[in-house]
């Protein structure tokens, strides 16, 4: 019996050694330690941080960035958020290997507005073959044939404006942009015929990605159950469009076309459903990014032309 209690005993001291050895090796390493940690947002215990974070996340970075630099977490319940800002940094954000930076742990609330199986719902394998089927339908020589669609769609609209007047220029230049994209990215079926409503789905999609969908992307409220019934009907438009296609061998000039001809390396197609949640993405992906740049070279052309008179 005391032999019995003899080996327990010490495999427990070998136990308790072992662990305090790891401990001395990790400190003197740095593993774990604060020093090499961002700096964390202050605010209150479990649900502080996420408060914070809910009020805005630009209006939490203008608070904390001027405190903490352009690198720094935030604790939103039991996640922790860490931002990258600044030239400083940007290469690290965006040339950072998977195993550092993980691109679908960190976009998975937006799963529900892209779909499944596309993108940041699939392993970084996979999504490298989707993002190569991103680079293939814009090389230069599929944006070359977007142009005179582009200058038809800007005539056409800029015409309806008349000699003077007012506008918000940020949700013009935006509508303009959506236009566009349904011509040359959604597809001439979806431009000709379907616009209104597609363009009112969209809008149900994105108004679906809230501070609170970052957290919590499939909580019950209405602005989730708006997004997951427009991401349904999208589907089903894009899938008549495909099928359509298909069956008559119509073949059209733009992104969705691109996306139904696309082969993973293994010789097999795209899926109705990828094709739909690749051009989403797609959309997604420069839908804000061409507004804001627009709306503010209109600014400063206005601006420009103004000084001139």
């Amino acid at each position: 019996m005391d032999f019995i209690q003899n080996i327990y005993v010490q495999a427990g001291l070998l136990i308790l050694a072992t662990l305090v050895l790891a401990k001395v090796v990790s400190n003197i390493l740095g593993f774990g330690s604060s020093k090499n940690l961002p700096p964390m947002v202050a605010a209150w215990p479990i649900v502080g941080g996420l408060m914070k974070f809910l009020k805005g996340p630009i209006v939490m970075l203008r608070e904390e960035y001027p405190k903490l630099g352009n690198v720094f977490t935030i604790k939103l319940l039991i996640k922790n958020v860490t931002f990258l800002i600044g030239p400083e940094v940007s290469q690290h954000f965006f040339k950072a290997p998977e195993s550092d930076l993980s691109q679908q742990e960190v976009y998975q609330f937006n799963v529900p507005t892209f779909g499944p199986g596309v993108v940041f719902d699939v392993d970084y394998s996979v999504r490298q073959e989707q993002f190569r089927f991103f680079t293939e339908s814009l090389r230069v020589s599929k944006l070359r044939s977007y142009v005179d669609q582009m200058i038809l769609e800007a005539e056409s609209y800029f015409a309806n404006w008349g000699e003077e007047g007012v506008v918000d220029l940020k949700y013009e230049l935006e509508h303009l942009i959506i236009l566009t994209a349904s011509r040359c990215l959604l597809g001439r079926e979806v431009r000709d015929q379907l616009f209104e409503d597609v363009s009112a789905l969209f809008h149900d999609l994105d108004s679906g990605m809230l501070p609170i969908s970052v957290v919590f992307p499939y909580l019950p409220i209405p602005a989730h159950r708006r997004r997951d019934k427009a991401r349904k009907k999208l589907a089903e438009i894009f899938t008549r469009i495909i099928q359509g296609r298909k069956q008559s061998g119509n073949v059209e000039s733009d992104m969705l076309q691109s996306f139904i001809d696309s082969k993973y390396k293994d010789g097999r197609l795209t899926t109705e459903s990828e094709v739909t949640g690749l051009l989403i993405a797609a959309l997604f992906a420069g839908q804000h990014t061409s507004s804001i740049t627009s709306t503010w070279t209109g600014a400063y052309l206005l601006r420009g032309q103004a000084l001139h008179h």
